[in-house]
């Protein structure tokens, strides 16, 4: 748990996973060998700790990944160099032909040449073996031990990162970001002052993103755009220039367009994490109510969400502080907008906070409890339901990540529950959204079970309810293991899909559930709304009575021909050529029904006979509608291009009287 972890909100590539991995290593354990007098230096220190000394021979300026992982995994029992061919007295000194070459200098003298490949597990299994069987043992235990000690995991969460690419995105987001800059002149990349950061940064919690930014010169120069975009949050450029390894350290504040707020703050206090933290969560906004016997009842009943979820938590701390502590003000607004959660604090030896101690009696204090109102009805006074309180306590660290960690499960519980996700990924997995074949294949005709499929308008004025209804019920089949699988598409941009499952503009929003093995379907059917109303039509009682009619074999299904093609610029075209409901061998109107049996799509049988008709007068219905439609576009086309000519026309009129 004291492990600090740290968000990755990049695609989910091998490369972008790749990349953030290694921005987060250092180079920090890597001394450079420049001349002889550096290799001195480097052997002494070996030798006074009893360390053999690793050698990188290399032509890269820069020290690759696998060379940072392997000194911050064994730095305990060896010192890591890096000799660049162009130091030519250290590369003879050894003799050295080729690049990359690895040497290891014992302690004591002699030295050996590394003749594996080059990959990690192998080289770290030739460095273990000389190293101590004790600082071996050690390592070992460091890398399985979340609780070693090791106070480069303290620091994990600082986003190494090399220019200004970040710069713009921190400054869009809402979010704080404090910013160490230093400049990147010499080839030590100012490994002092980025090694004091870190191990101020390992005193200080992961209470806001943090960076620890190298500036190329090119960023430094006068007049360039680096050193604009510099100055505009608050870096001294000239002092940045003059001494590159003076780390300086500049928190962006809370808010969007952070360009245009003026009120970068720049730290000047010691490089003690304990200070900086301070420091930070001095300047982080206040989302948290004091609680005590005259706002309990106030705080704890108040929804937020005005009804969207079935609960609305409430974070707790009960403190001595005289104040809410920084680190809980910074959890307020790492979680704000999350599950509804609410955040209040508690101080615990105030006399007008006993009623409230005495109600929910925290197990010790300093203590943090997450309380769920929730409203239960009374059988004496039916008129007027009472309301009880569920309370989950916390028992970890009173740190910010693992708190922070306890908060986030909770939170996606809740909003699993209720529907009301903020997380992309899962609403992605939960209920995708299908914009091309290759889409539909992976989530609707590929998995076993059966497909529920949302005809939806993404304009509509009740899209987000109709879709937050369906996360809901997305959400409870994927938390029962159910067999039905769901994910919803923009009908009007894929016209040929609203054709082949005999739908109109009009009907929608429409559930589809598709055997697609067996070419059948059933549409949730209900009645058009009142006139001008722009309520959901895909409420959650509806969804739930149709889901427990199709896996209870209580529901008519129709044929297919064949399944739906999403096509490129189907929303452009006709979608005259669909295979459409129904369009059965026959041709015949009036289409054959049957009951669903969920068992036989689940064991995969397949139901012998003919397939029923079609209806022919929809499908032709369907076709009339997109013809006229696309006719309507096509004038109205024309009409614009009409009026662009004649204003053209006017326009030289005008330019000709003038010249007149």
């Amino acid at each position: 748990m004291l492990k600090q972890p740290s968000d990755y909100a990049g695609d989910r590539t091998s490369k972008d996973l790749a990349e953030s991995v290694t921005r987060m290593l250092t180079d920090v354990y890597v001394s450079r060998i420049r001349n002889l007098a550096d290799l001195k230096e480097l052997r002494g220190s070996g030798e006074k700790a009893g360390k053999p000394q690793v050698l990188l021979f290399t032509d890269k300026e820069a020290v690759t990944s696998l060379y940072k992982g392997l000194s911050m995994q064994l730095r305990r029992g060896l010192e890591f160099g890096l000799v660049h061919s162009a130091a030519e007295e250290v590369v003879r000194e050894f003799g050295v032909e080729s690049f990359p070459t690895v040497l290891v200098l014992k302690v004591g003298g002699g030295v050996e040449t590394y003749t594996g490949e080059s990959k990690a597990p192998a080289l770290r299994e030739y460095l273990l073996g000389f190293m101590s069987a004790e600082t071996t043992e050690a390592v070992d235990d460091a890398a399985a031990d979340a609780n070693s000690g090791d106070k480069a995991a303290a620091w994990s969460f600082v986003r190494q990162v090399e220019g200004l690419s970040e710069l713009g995105s921190l400054e869009a987001r809402e979010d704080l970001a404090l910013m160490a800059l230093h400049g990147a002149e010499g080839e030590d990349g100012c490994k002092a002052a980025r090694q004091a950061f870190l191990a101020a940064a390992g005193e200080m919690q992961a209470v806001v993103d943090t960076l620890l930014v190298s500036v190329p010169a090119a960023d430094l120069a006068h007049g360039s755009e680096g050193a604009k975009a510099l100055t505009r949050i608050g870096v001294a450029v000239s002092e940045l220039v003059a001494d590159p390894c003076e780390l300086q350290v500049i928190l962006l504040p809370f808010g969007k367009d952070k360009a245009d707020l003026d009120m970068q703050l720049k730290y000047t206090g010691p490089p003690e994490g304990k200070e900086l933290q301070r420091w930070v969560t001095g300047e982080i906004p206040n989302l948290v109510s004091e609680l005590n016997d005259m706002t309990a009842s106030e705080f704890l009943t108040t929804d937020p969400s005005e009804g969207k979820f079935p609960v609305t938590p409430k974070v707790l701390l009960f403190t001595n502080k005289d104040e809410a502590p920084g680190v809980f003000r910074a959890l307020a607004l790492a979680l704000r907008g999350r599950a509804n959660m609410a955040f209040a604090w508690v101080q615990a030896n105030s006399r007008g906070a006993r009623g409230v101690m005495e109600s929910f009696k925290p197990p010790r204090v300093p203590a943090l409890l997450v309380v769920m109102p929730t409203i239960v009805p009374d059988e004496n006074n039916p008129s007027e339901p009472k309301l009880r309180f569920g309370m989950q306590p916390y028992f970890g660290s009173l740190k910010f990540t693992p708190m922070k960690s306890f908060l986030e499960q909770l939170a996606s519980q809740f909003e699993m529950s209720s529907g009301v996700v903020h997380d992309p990924d899962i609403i992605q997995k939960t209920l995708p959204q299908i914009t091309n074949q290759a889409e539909f294949q992976e989530h609707c005709t590929e998995p076993a079970g059966m497909c529920l499929l949302a005809l939806l308008d993404g304009k509509a004025d009740g899209f987000a309810d109709e879709h937050k209804n369906l996360l809901a019920a997305a959400m409870q089949q994927a938390r029962s293991g159910g067999a039905l699988h769901f994910a919803w598409l923009d009908a009007l941009k894929h016209k040929s899909v609203m054709q082949a499952f005999g739908v109109m503009g009009s009907d929608l929003p429409v559930l589809v559930a598709l055997s697609a093995k067996r070419l059948r379907f059933a549409a949730l059917q209900h009645s058009p709304g009142a006139e001008g109303s722009t309520s959901s039509r895909l409420r959650p009682e509806q969804i739930s009575r149709f889901l427990s009619d199709v896996l209870s074999a209580k529901i008519k299904t129709e044929p297919l021909q064949a399944l739906p093609e999403i096509r490129e610029g189907d929303s452009d075209s006709d979608a005259a050529d669909g295979g459409g409901a129904g369009a059965g061998a026959d041709g015949a109107d009036g289409a054959a029904v049957e009951e669903f049996d969920l068992s036989d799509i689940l064991s995969e049988e397949v139901e012998g006979g003919a397939v029923g008709g079609t209806k022919a007068e929809r499908l032709r219905e369907i076709e009339e509608q997109l013809k006229a439609e696309e006719e309507a576009r096509k004038a109205a086309e024309k009409k614009t291009k009409a009026k662009k000519k004649k204003s053209k026309k006017s326009k030289k009129s005008k330019a000709a009287s003038e010249e007149l």
